[in-house]
């Protein structure tokens, strides 16, 4: 079957000179005029309005049409929508996502079917109808097992009157999507991430399932060939130049229009965000997306496809959304992306969010500006009995005491390893014995002191309910993340030594993370002291969502 792929290869070079205009080759009021009849916007219509929008005067323009658009074709209702993560464990290498297979801060759990269910409960009780079911490329837990969830999910919404479930996944074919259709699924958000080939696999790893560039870019058509006709698509901003991303999802959409007589029913507008342990999201780069750039591009979809709903979620700030969010579009209040985050909230999951003013807030502010809500039922009783997830664990301060002995052996190790490249190794076989033995160090760090990490801090959270020593919690929270990085900075530098033979960077660097690492054993264990169970009190216990595979 002929797909978006074979199609697309012929619109790059179109779309890659229409992203580099710099002067647009149509004028803007008949782009502006044509566009709010509500026919929506071409490849260059769309480049020509991006040109204009370079400067903040057009744009302002552009977005108050873009806004008389949205008013005339989609109405004013808002769709709630929540994601419920079902796995964290990846077989992907994605450069720029918390779930990446060589993670070692990444908590991972695998949600059960009973776990779904408990989950599941307490969002339907908050009134949510709109379920969003997210997944990584888990080996397992493929489409066969996942079409069980959906059945789940399918049948407690039916319970509680109807609902809609969506789905962001890996990329199936056509008779996985046809069995998830059967089981319950509504619709399909898949996000291509970058258009931009040559970017594309940088990004994903040479061996990672989700490198397969073609496939991804012909999954709507499986999809559509399957039955399920309500198609999400977009790019994560960021990856690339936007203007290409935003032209190439464009081009997506109209191919959807003329191929299948369909509209987007959803467009992503994700710009991509900072993630535990991922160096490449902590620093802006030159494809960073602005706030400027990011309502001129909220705008070009709002014309493009002006009955499409875009996918608004708490990446983003939520004054920002709000100034942005029009009817007809997709709104997260809600947003964990740990899986069982909504059992035990705020632990750290793909991705950074922002947090957002109660759901009941949310519809009152929402009113207040004209617009209604959908998929948001009045809340109804929690569970009576509070939701419990096995693996439950206790605080062990003994066996911290001993880990962090441990770890402070190790950092001496490494201290010596450092002032032998200190000393100056001008052989080769020196050299290699000392890379090894950096490399022996990296992985104790990467595998022991990761896990410890992730185990001391989830007991820590759980074990300070009031919000007294929320801040240390963060900061210790924040530093973890902060190692992680660190460590990927620390084992670039040694590749790099081994080709140079200049250890400065190796020295500075290292001295830095075994400082900044004694320094936060030192509050770790000042916080120890202050936990129910230093003080003979009976300690709270550790909830883990999910069981390991």
């Amino acid at each position: 079957m002929a797909g978006f792929s074979e199609f697309f290869a012929e619109a790059h070079p179109r779309i890659e000179a229409w992203a580099a205009l710099s002067e647009p080759p149509l004028p803007l009021d008949s782009i502006l005029e044509a566009a709010e009849l509500g026919g929506g916007l071409g490849t260059e219509q769309a480049a020509s309005l991006m040109a204009w929008g370079r400067n903040p005067d057009h744009q302002a323009r552009i977005r108050a049409a873009a806004s008389r658009a949205r008013r005339r074709w989609a109405g004013n209702a808002v769709e709630f929508i929540i994601p419920v993560y079902l796995t964290s464990f990846c077989q992907n290498e994605c450069l720029y996502c918390g779930y990446r297979k060589s993670n070692p801060i990444a908590e991972r759990i695998r949600l059960s079917l009973e776990d779904l269910g408990r989950e599941l409960d307490v969002i339907l009780a908050w009134g949510h109808r709109q379920i969003e079911l997210v997944l990584s490329e888990d080996p397992g837990l493929g489409p066969a097992e996942l079409a069980r969830y959906v059945e789940l999910t399918r049948r407690k919404l039916d319970g509680v009157g109807g609902g809609v479930i969506a789905l962001c996944s890996p990329v199936y074919a056509e008779g996985d999507y046809a069995r998830l259709r059967e089981a319950g699924l509504d619709w399909v958000a898949e996000w291509q991430e970058t258009y931009h080939q040559p970017h594309f696999d940088r990004w994903h790893s040479v061996g990672s399932p989700k490198r397969e560039y073609e496939y991804r870019l012909d999954i709507w058509d499986r999809a559509i060939a399957a039955g399920l006709s309500k198609i999400g698509l977009g790019a994560l901003l960021g990856l690339y130049d936007w203007r290409y991303d935003v032209l190439a999802a464009i081009e997506h959409g109209n191919y959807l229009r003329k191929t299948y007589a369909l509209e987007p029913h959803a467009l992503g507008i994700p710009r991509l965000k900072p993630a535990r342990g991922v160096l490449a999201s902590q620093k802006p780069s030159r494809f960073t997306v602005s706030d400027d750039d990011f309502r001129l591009i909220v705008s070009l979809y709002h014309l493009a496809f002006p009955r499409t709903r875009l996918f608004f979620n708490t990446r983003e700030a939520y004054e920002l959304n709000l100034s942005m969010l029009a009817g007809g579009d997709l709104l997260t209040v809600d947003c964990e992306t740990l899986p069982g985050g909504y059992l035990r909230p705020h632990l750290p999951g793909q991705f950074s969010t922002h947090d957002y003013p109660s759901r009941r807030e949310v519809v009152a502010e929402l009113e207040r500006r004209g617009l209604s809500c959908r998929y948001l039922a009045a809340e109804s009783a929690s569970p009576e009995a509070p939701p419990r997830l096995p693996e439950v664990r206790a605080m062990d301060l003994k066996r911290w005491s001993e880990d962090h002995q441990e770890i402070r052996s190790r950092l001496r190790d490494w201290e010596s390893i450092l002032a032998w490249l200190e000393s100056g190794l001008s052989q080769r076989g020196e050299r290699q014995a000392a890379e090894a033995a950096l490399r022996m160090v990296l992985h104790f760090l990467r595998t022991f002191v990761s896990e410890h990490c992730r185990e001391e801090e989830n007991v820590l959270f759980a074990s300070f309910p009031g919000h007294a020593t929320k801040e240390q919690l963060q900061d210790l929270r924040s530093y973890h993340e902060r190692f992680s990085v660190d460590l990927d900075r620390f084992d670039r530098q040694v590749a790099s030594y081994q080709l140079s033979g200049d250890p400065s960077v190796l020295l500075t660097l290292g001295a830095r993370i075994i400082r900044e690492a004694r320094e936060h054993m030192e509050a770790e264990e000042a916080l120890f002291e202050q936990t129910p169970a230093a003080r003979g009190e009976n300690a709270r216990p550790l909830e883990r969502a999910g069981s390991k595979p």
